[in-house]
């Protein structure tokens, strides 16, 4: 009678080893190609279901030894016949032949997702050169510092309020840390990639992943020196504006569910009506080089900034409701000045605390992103000129009275 399971994780075996394979010949110089991977993983299942049949270990210790040497007979030829330097194939071919092992003890699921796992790693070698080579000494070292905060930290943080008044929820904070510091990361890394030489609205795009005030401030210093690509700047500016409000979106979205339904549509009004005001600025078709002076945000020292501003801003909100709610978006309007998305995440953690209301929350959050685009104002005019401020303010005059209005007619209609 035909073994319908060995056929099948015959078949399995093949298809996963084949995987490797297959990558493997993209290579200019094929050392060990599809088909030798697909009958290396066939040994590996071959071997246990062998060692099973017969009751014996010997079989899986023999096919180690002769998978052993042609692991080491493919490093000889590699390096000393080929003279490409590298363990990567040999390496692979010892995990198809894993691979091939757990598929022999019927770990089906676990096999396909190592094989694909593997395969990742061996297709993503050109992007991990190119990001290897885009980021300096001190951009590497500030992501291995924050990958303890990450991987270290957050998960041993408590995941209850620590401090008396029951406020400070240290999992949600390391959380907002995390999803600020790495939407701003993959905006500094694009950055590095693509290079300086961009069109001013799209440097304008990516840098307000990172830090939108800094993108303004260095897109209006290059107006002060260059009047002429002011309408290129402008619109670099307000996409800058508009992509800081989505990124709070998304750091609401991770806090709060219940705060993001009451801020989506504001903010999206907001945000929509600026780029469409953007559009609409005529723009000369020249590219310009423009070097933004932005730090890593995976540094430690802006996200020390960040909980600062988290914490400072958290205690003053509980302590405005006191006050009023008058107190809660003074607070929020005052916050929103040296950052929006601390603002955000505070008003975002006492809702989920059960602190704070969340219309009163969301309202405070509008009001912060309000003042955030404000401070744009500001910086365009110490930074570049007054004409361009004036140019930006009605911009975002208009943008903060239709998420106000929309606001207003949510919570108060």
């Amino acid at each position: 009678m035909v073994d319908t399971e060995f056929i099948k994780m015959l078949l399995i075996s093949a298809l996963v080893g084949g995987l490797l394979g297959v990558e493997r010949e993209l290579k200019v110089q094929v050392i060990a190609g599809t088909r030798t991977f697909m009958l290396i993983s066939i040994t590996g299942t071959l071997s246990v279901y062998l060692a099973t049949k017969v009751a014996t270990p010997w079989v899986m210790n023999l096919t180690l030894l002769g998978v052993v040497f042609i692991v080491l007979l493919l490093g000889i030829i590699k390096n000393f016949r080929t003279f490409d330097i590298g363990i990567t194939t040999p390496v692979a071919f010892f995990l198809a032949y894993l691979i091939g092992i757990l598929v022999g003890l019927g770990l089906y699921i676990e096999a396909i997702s190592a094989s694909i796992v593997v395969t990742s790693i061996l297709v993503f070698k050109k992007y991990t050169t190119i990001l290897s080579e885009a980021l300096g000494h001190e951009e590497m070292r500030s992501a291995m510092e924050f990958g303890l905060i990450a991987f270290v930290l957050y998960p041993v943080a408590p995941d209850y309020p620590i401090d008396p008044l029951g406020l400070i929820n240290p999992k949600m904070l390391v959380l907002a840390i995390i999803v600020v510091s790495t939407i701003g990361f993959a905006g500094f890394l694009t950055l590095r990639l693509v290079g300086l030489e961009l069109a001013l609205t799209l440097v304008g795009g990516i840098g307000g992943l990172v830090n939108s005030q800094a993108t303004i401030s260095a897109l209006a210093d290059k107006v002060r020196k260059s009047a002429e690509i002011a309408p290129n700047a402008l619109r670099g500016m307000i996409l800058a504006n508009a992509v800081m409000l989505v990124r709070n979106l998304a750091l609401a979205s991770l806090l709060s569910i219940d705060l993001l339904r009451l801020l989506l549509l504001p903010t999206l009004a907001m945000c929509l009506l600026g780029v469409a005001q953007s559009f609409l600025i005529k723009t000369k078709k020249t590219l310009r080089e423009v070097e933004l002076p932005l730090e890593s945000p995976f540094a430690i020292l802006p996200s020390i900034k960040f909980a600062l501003i988290f914490g400072v801003i958290t205690f003053l909100s509980y302590y405005a409701q006191n006050i009023g709610v008058g107190g809660i978006y003074l607070t929020a309007l005052a916050g929103g000045l040296v950052s929006s998305a601390a603002v955000v995440a505070s008003l975002a953690s006492l809702v989920a605390l059960g602190k704070l209301g969340t219309e009163v929350a969301a309202l405070g959050g509008v009001l912060a992103m309000a003042s955030s685009s404000i401070s744009g104002v500001f910086i365009a005019k110490v930074s570049g000129t007054s004409e361009l401020a004036k140019r930006y303010l009605r911009v975002v005059l208009v943008n903060i009275a239709a998420g106000v209005t929309v606001a207003a007619i949510m919570f108060l209609g």
